[in-house]
């Protein structure tokens, strides 16, 4: 069973994964790129292979964070 997180742990996650998501808007303009699941693997791949530290997020997550779904044969 997980602990339940506090309120302020909450507020904290939320502060994060909006960072993350600040980031990938950034990088979709840079990039003239569509929000699509295949964007948000390319943007984790990145992040992910520059040792970037996403508070322990794995790229599978990132990419559910970020476009909603997985991209196609993804799994």
């Amino acid at each position: 069973m997980s602990k339940k997180m506090s309120p302020n742990d909450l507020y904290w996650k939320a502060q994060v994964e909006s960072q993350i998501k600040n980031e990938y808007k950034n990088f979709l303009e840079e990039e003239n790129l569509k929000n699509t699941p295949d964007s948000a693997h390319l943007f984790a791949m990145r992040k992910i292979s520059g040792n970037y530290d996403y508070h322990g997020k794995k790229e599978r997550e990132l990419i559910l964070l970020l476009a909603g779904n997985l991209p196609y044969m993804y799994d």
